[in-house]
């Protein structure tokens, strides 16, 4: 029994020896790199698969630190050897090292824990493969998926630049730079009546009209030397030409194409026969218009030289009348006046009446043909002003004086502020003659014991006057208008209208035409305010 247990014994260390010869072997001949590391980095064995992976014998690293390891990579390699000396190892973990002649090289790494034959940790076993090959692999097909999906997304594209040139409203063509037809559109065929077969590989001069082929031929070789985008024959009415020789009027745009295939020309055809019909219309209308309005303008200048005529014959006529008008109504004024003085003997008191009455209606239609001939000299241009410097306080004084009994007969009370001499450069007389427009309107407008005050002064670089009363007040709409010739407000506080409506216009002509300006305040039933400027001396 002992001998048969001796012999088992010896059977089993021949066997451990006859292992550690094929450890041996299987090391030396394994294509990975296989090696051994001691506890401080330094290298115990390096097989034949780690001098072909590296580059180093292992002559040259027994005993030696290991030199694979890159710059940076250091304290990895050491958290690494530390596992393995607590008896952690690592399976296929990726890894960059170092070979002898400085490139770098992707690997995957196998650990595992030497032992003693006490069982002690002393070094660690490294095998090594090389990644690269599967990298590559993995790389080749990675890139092998996205030039799919980018063939996939280019056909895609392809077909979506199919879709949109079909449906182009435009004709679409590319030709090469022989002139030869290489594409078309739906639109082209629709367009000049070729099928694509019919069109294909054909000259595109087909499509123009026979007297225009050789200078288009020209053209064509005149852009290919200067390909750029542009419209073709600007300036100049382009045809195209169908299958059945009927001819249209044609835009064209031209682009240039580089492709591998070599250079070729795009051009986008428009037909604008609809363009042209339209235009051709507005051009028609707009001559039609353009001869109506001339006709138009011709009867209007007509019309309006005969309305420039009668009214000169009308104020020349205005004028001639009124002068003669006033020629009888002196006389009439002065015998009125020599017999209501008695000269000739006694009236009695109907007869002096009828005086009376004759002596102020003759006043009155004097003022009515003063205004008209007023009027009509503003009208002809011919109003002269007598400008003169003078104190324009006292022609205010002046004209109070004058209207003085129509307001006492009306129990009226006239104010006026003493005032500083204002003195003006201006005409004496139509400055008086505006006072008393203004004045005697504010009269004719004011009910009985009312107010009428007159205020003088210097307004910036302008004398300033204003005439108030406590009269009826004009209504917003009318103060728009009341200015203009004819128009009458409403009426007096007699109820009757009195005069021509003219006074106010005569005032606004005269005042502007001292450069002044003229200006209304009112509210209806509150009275009135009306304000003028006049230029100082």
């Amino acid at each position: 029994m002992c001998a048969e247990v001796a012999a088992t014994k010896r059977k089993i260390e021949g066997n451990q020896a006859d292992f550690s010869s094929y450890w041996a072997a299987l090391v030396k001949t394994c294509p990975l790199a296989v090696l051994g590391v001691g506890s401080q980095g330094e290298v115990l064995f390096w097989n034949p698969g780690a001098e072909q992976m590296f580059g180093w014998t292992e002559e040259e690293l027994l005993g030696k630190p290991l030199p694979t390891i890159p710059d940076g990579a250091e304290p990895e390699f050491q958290v690494i050897l530390e596992l393995q000396l607590h008896g952690i190892a690592q399976q296929a973990k990726d890894v960059v090292r170092r070979r002898k002649d400085g490139t770098l090289i992707f690997l995957q790494l196998w650990t595992a824990p030497l032992q003693d034959n006490n069982g002690q940790i002393r070094a660690k076993l490294a095998i090594l493969s090389d990644k690269s090959d599967a990298a590559r692999a993995e790389q080749e097909r990675t890139r092998l998926v996205t030039t799919g999906k980018q063939a996939a997304g280019h056909a895609h594209s392809m077909e979506r630049f199919k879709e949109l040139l079909e449906a182009a409203p435009d004709a679409i063509i590319e030709v090469d730079a022989a002139g030869r037809i290489i594409l078309v559109n739906a639109a082209t065929e629709q367009m000049f009546g070729y099928t694509r077969d019919e069109l294909a590989g054909q000259s595109v001069d087909q499509l123009v009209p026979e007297e225009s082929r050789m200078r288009h031929t020209l053209h064509r070789q005149g852009y290919g030397e200067c390909p750029i985008r542009r419209p073709m024959g600007s300036g100049l009415r382009l045809q195209g030409q169908r299958k059945d020789g009927t001819r249209f009027p044609v835009e064209i745009s031209l682009s240039p194409v580089k492709s591998a295939d070599g250079s070729s020309t795009a051009a986008v055809i428009r037909n604008v026969t609809d363009r042209e019909k339209a235009e051709t219309g507005f051009r028609e209308m707009q001559s039609r218009l353009t001869a109506e309005l001339s006709a138009a303008n011709r009867e209007l200048e007509l019309r309006t030289d005969e309305a420039e005529r009668a009214n000169r014959l009308k104020s020349e006529f205005l004028a001639s009348i009124s002068h003669e008008l006033r020629t009888p109504l002196h006389t009439i004024i002065g015998f009125s006046q020599l017999l209501a003085e008695e000269l000739e003997g006694p009236l009695n008191e109907k007869q002096k009446r009828f005086v009376e009455h004759v002596h102020r209606d003759s006043f009155h239609l004097l003022e009515l043909i003063n205004d008209v001939l007023d009027i009509s000299k503003i009208e002809a241009g011919r109003l002269d002003l007598h400008r003169e410097v003078f104190n324009a306080v006292d022609a205010v004084r002046e004209v109070l004086a004058s209207i003085a009994p129509g307001a006492q007969a009306k129990q009226i009370s006239l104010q006026m502020s003493d005032y500083p001499p204002l003195r003006v450069h201006a005409d004496r007389l139509r400055v008086k003659q505006i006072l008393l427009n203004l004045l005697s309107n504010a009269v004719k407008f004011t009910p009985e014991h009312g107010v009428i005050s007159v205020e003088c002064g210097q307004q910036q670089d302008a004398a300033a006057f204003s005439v108030t009363d406590s009269g009826l007040g004009i209504r917003h709409e009318d103060q728009e208008v009341i200015f203009d010739k004819f128009h009458q407000v409403g009426p007096t506080t007699k109820g009757v209208r009195e005069g021509t409506g003219l006074g106010l216009a005569i005032t606004k002509h005269l005042v502007e035409e001292h450069g002044g300006r003229i200006q209304v305040e009112s509210q209806l039933g509150c009275g009135s305010r009306f304000s003028f400027t006049l230029p100082l001396a």
